[in-house]
């Protein structure tokens, strides 16, 4: 079995250079990989509620907060998006059992770094086929919100956006217009 060419993947790391060997094994099990990176709470919420990741991957510890934080945050967020711990620290291993207790989907050291994708391609399959359900709501949820953004956008271009020459604004103005008439019914 194979993962799907297509995926979203949070990366919660204060380390650039962790991010990118995180990057390196997440191309190795996946054909196109959506990657994004935070480093901090307030970027984890906002890409939680704007990027709407298919998995969130996240380091043990980090700067601020640690990882039961981004569980914790992720569930108040979004508790259909599964949450997987990798640290590269082998004195956090005591607390994996907690962290599975807590809503993650799975523990795992960096180390080796090498072999990382094949340890992580058994748990993905398996969220991927066990919470169909689960993924299938956060794409919908994704889709949703970058067709509401698009509108948004669209929007502010013709309201905001224009030059002051007045065959752009009849345009914008005509176009506001209908839209007017279309919301009224």
């Amino acid at each position: 079995m194979k993962l799907p060419d297509v995926l979203n993947f949070l990366i919660v790391e204060d380390l650039v250079s962790d991010s990118f060997l995180l990057q390196r094994q997440l191309k190795k099990i996946c054909a196109h990989p959506e990657i994004r990176f935070v480093d901090s709470e307030i970027s984890l919420i906002n890409a939680l509620k704007t990027y709407i990741p298919d998995i969130v991957l996240t380091d043990y510890n980090l700067n601020g907060m640690n990882a039961f934080d981004v569980i914790r945050i992720a569930r108040n967020y979004n508790d259909k998006i599964p949450v997987v711990v990798i640290t590269g620290n082998l004195k956090y291993e005591a607390d994996s059992e907690k962290l599975i207790e807590s809503g993650a989907e799975g523990f795992f050291l960096k180390e080796p770094i090498n072999t990382l994708n094949e340890r992580l391609l058994p748990l993905f399959l398996e969220i991927i086929n066990t919470q169909k359900e689960k993924l299938d709501k956060i794409h919908s949820e994704r889709r949703k919100y970058d067709s509401s953004k698009s509108h948004s956008d669209f929007l502010r271009e013709y309201t905001f956006g224009q030059k002051k020459d007045s065959g752009k604004e009849k345009e914008s103005h005509s176009f506001l217009k209908k839209i007017g008439k279309f919301l009224k019914g």
